[in-house]
Formats: C-alpha cells, sequence, structure tokens
C-alpha cells in the first residue's frame, strides 16, 4: 500500500493520497490520546516502544502527505507553462483548427476543490 494506498471513490489521487494519510494519521492518534491519559499504562517499558513506533508512523504520514503536496504544487507550475500557450490553433498540414487544452488542467482544479 506504500506505493497505492486505497483511496475514496471520486477522489483525485493527490487528495486522496492525502485524505488516507491523515485518515490513518487520526486513527493512531485517538489510541495514544487515550494511552496518554492513563499515567500509569504509559511508564512501562512497553508504553515507551509504543511511543517510538507511533512518533516513526507519524513521521512518515506527515512525509508521505509533504511529498503527494510538493509533487501538485510542482504540476500547478507546470500547469502555469500550458495556461499561456494559445487555445485554438490551425493544425499545419489540414488546416483545420484544434483545441490546444491540457487535460492536466482539469485534474488540478478537481484537486484544487
Amino acid at each position: 500500500q506504500k506505493h497505492n494506498p486505497p483511496i475514496s471513490r471520486n477522489l483525485p489521487p493527490v487528495s486522496g493520497n492525502i485524505t488516507w494519510s491523515r485518515h490513518l494519521l487520526q486513527r493512531i492518534e485517538e489510541p495514544m490520546e487515550q494511552f496518554e491519559k492513563q499515567q500509569g499504562v504509559m511508564s512501562t517499558k512497553d508504553a515507551k516502544r509504543i511511543v517510538k513506533m507511533y512518533n516513526k508512523v507519524a513521521r512518515t504520514l506527515v512525509a508521505f502527505e509533504f511529498l503527494w503536496y510538493k509533487a501538485w504544487v510542482q504540476s500547478i507550475d507546470q500547469a502555469k507553462i500550458g495556461l499561456q500557450a494559445t487555445l485554438i490553433i490551425r493544425h499545419p498540414d489540414d488546416g483545420k483548427l484544434y483545441v490546444n487544452f491540457d487535460h492536466e488542467i482539469l485534474q488540478l482544479i478537481r484537486e484544487a476543490k
């Protein structure tokens, strides 16, 4: 699941991956909050090992989210170049008019919602 986590239906890839990461982080935060309320539980050796594992997983999930966000920002920069191109062009061979539109722009719009 590292490279292809399950995402919700009808979500674009970037927001779907970020949503998956946030939901998973939220699912592991709730038990940790309960453990923190029980001081007797947190003083054992096992608890310290669990806290270390929790911190490692939380850092990994935040890094995963940041990588997807960073890639999304880079794709926006690339899409800006496409927005500056002429929208309607005439094909040099047949003289027909064609729409010069990058479909990636539609994907970015869906992501921004």
